[in-house]
């Protein structure tokens, strides 16, 4: 049995290099793990800071995966109005990450 040999395949049944077996994917890797981890604790804080509606919305919208129609006649308001929210409410969650990605390069 050669060295090659021993790497096995993949999910698609693809030979794959033992050396990429052994080293796993950038999805494995601790450091990237870690970020992910620390990403979704902004997130989840970001969230619970929005106002009531805002979160509202975006709980309705991702969790729930309800459209802005269904959500609109849920909150008794138009549709364009829950995308008006929607809209603010990203806004505001993107900026908080764009915030801790510039602390963390700054800390880099």
């Amino acid at each position: 049995m050669s060295f090659e040999d021993l790497g096995g395949h993949g999910e698609d049944q693809d030979r794959q290099n033992i050396m990429d077996v052994l080293t796993g994917t950038k999805d494995s890797d601790p450091q990237t793990l870690a970020r992910i981890s620390e990403i979704r604790q902004i997130m989840v804080d970001a969230i619970d800071q929005l106002p009531e509606k805002e979160r509202l919305v975006i709980s309705l919208y991702y969790y729930y995966e309800l459209t802005m129609k269904e959500i609109g006649e849920v909150l008794d308001i138009t549709e364009s109005r829950v995308s008006q929210i929607h809209t603010k409410a990203v806004l505001r969650l993107r900026g908080k990450l764009r915030n801790s990605i510039q602390d963390w390069e700054d800390e880099v």
